[in-house]
């Protein structure tokens, strides 16, 4: 003769089940939720993005059918100039926060005590406490004619007049980006850096390794997953966020983010769909180059 439990479903727990039991048929769903999560409010909206892509243009909405013409009208027109352009400055955004926010990941991992190390990191990681828009609107004032920057560098007598290309311009939206996204290099990098055992810094110093040496033959290396994956965070990022052209940039600083809301404003929901498509499909593109060429799945080492 069965037990109940046998008769019905994993997920029905009979009355009387011990805690140990409970746990040991609840662990499983602790996995399966997030999949399922990711499957209903991520796999299957992109692949309704594509679907809906070809669909044929109405006056306020779409129907369905097959036309590529949201593709011809991005790909054949100055879209996909201002796309490519996008891309160019969201790559200087990504050079600029390795720069400055890699050797940051570097100097917690090798310099501070590891009770004290992800308290550090946390620092970084409090300014997304506050809204974006309010972060971005907030550099305005600071990189305007008269703002902080401009009111700096004449004091000092570096420059006799207000630098004009700071904002409303792609500049502007580069160092929105850098100040924006800048966290998620130090992040991922230093979450990278926690797979290198601390002695590797000891080792290099006995054998009288140059920084230079030990940074492009050893610690760059053995971090480059997690310095991949921080740099496509942020060139996705750059290409899609459409805030920061908005309040930043000029008349020529255009994203696909803003590109797609512009459709959207227009009704033109195939052409937003079509750039999302093709957003999705260059950050697809991206990850798969990435794990073939350093194997993303060592960023989460330190975890195992």
């Amino acid at each position: 003769m069965s037990t109940p439990a046998t008769n019905k479903a994993d997920w029905v727990i009979p009355v009387g089940t011990s805690r140990a039991d409970w746990r040991e048929r609840l662990a499983p769903w602790a996995f399966r939720a997030p999949l399922i999560f990711m499957v209903l409010f991520f796999a299957i909206p992109m692949a309704m993005t594509v679907v809906f892509s070809v669909f044929e243009r109405t006056m306020f909405w779409m129907e369905p059918g097959f036309t590529l013409y949201a593709y011809e009208n991005f790909f054949f027109s100055a879209r996909l100039v201002n796309f490519l352009n996008s891309m160019k400055y969201s790559l200087i955004s990504v050079a600029i926060c390795f720069v400055f926010g890699f050797p940051i990941a570097v100097f917690v991992r090798k310099s501070i005590p590891q009770v004290a190390q992800h308290r550090v990191v946390l620092l970084f990681i409090l300014p997304f406490m506050v809204s974006e828009i309010i972060r971005v609107f907030a550099l305005r004032p600071v990189l305007q004619r008269n703002g902080l920057v401009n009111s700096t560098l004449m004091d000092l007598g570096i420059i006799d007049e207000p630098i004009s290309a700071l904002l409303y311009s792609h500049t502007g939206v580069v160092i929105g980006e850098v100040l924006s996204f800048l966290p998620f290099i130090v992040f991922s990098g230093f979450l990278a850096m926690e797979a290198v055992p601390k002695f590797i810094f000891e080792v290099c110093d006995d054998l009288g390794v140059g920084p230079w040496r030990r940074f492009v033959d050893i610690i760059l290396p053995l971090a480059a997953p997690g310095v991949f994956a921080g740099s496509v965070f942020i060139f996705v990022n750059g290409l899609g966020v459409a805030l920061l052209p908005n309040i930043l940039g000029g008349a020529g600083a255009v994203n696909a983010g803003l590109i797609a809301t512009q459709a959207i404003s227009a009704l033109d929901f195939p052409l937003a769909m079509a750039v999302s498509a093709i957003m999705m499909t260059t950050l697809m593109t991206l990850l798969w180059i990435g794990h073939k060429l350093f194997d993303l799945t060592k960023i989460l080492t330190p975890l195992s």
